[in-house]
């Protein structure tokens, strides 16, 4: 196997999803500045980025949909403390770490190996937004309640 299957088929095992379309898991593995610039028909200059930040929106509204659901909705500020809780930059960045993700990672050339916090936290959401792309709401659902985040 080659380094991208390797981390593929590694990536999939740990989000407990396996992608019909890898594409979409190969881009969200994409630090800026991997060196990977297409991943199929996709330019991804800017790595992960545009998956991020759709996971971040597709997280943000489990929580609230959740919260919704069990009346726990309040004011404003209730809903978002509740996302800040459950979705900081700092906990995806510990969870990227804890269940092995950071391996994953096509990382930045010119970082020596390093991975910061904020390319951790935006890699979960990415495959947050790419297992969205990949099999709709349900899909992003089985991964982010393997991953226990909602």
């Amino acid at each position: 196997m080659n380094d991208r299957q390797t981390k593929l088929a590694e990536a999939s095992s740990i989000l407990g999803y396996t992608f019909n379309q890898p594409d979409w898991l190969w881009e969200a593995l994409q630090a800026a500045g991997s060196g990977v610039r297409t991943v199929g028909s996709r330019a991804v200059r800017e790595g992960n980025k545009p998956l991020a930040g759709l996971g971040d929106r597709i997280l943000a509204m489990a929580i609230v949909n959740i919260a919704v659901d069990q009346n726990l909705t309040g004011d404003l500020g209730d809903t978002n403390s509740r996302i800040q809780m459950h979705a900081s930059n700092a906990r995806l960045a510990s969870l990227c770490d804890d269940i092995g993700l950071t391996g994953c990672i096509e990382r930045n050339v010119s970082q020596q190996g390093l991975v910061s916090q904020s390319v951790k936290s935006a890699t979960v959401e990415a495959v947050l937004g790419a297992a969205f792309k990949d099999g709709g709401m349900g899909a992003a659902q089985q991964v982010m309640q393997h991953l226990r985040l909602i």
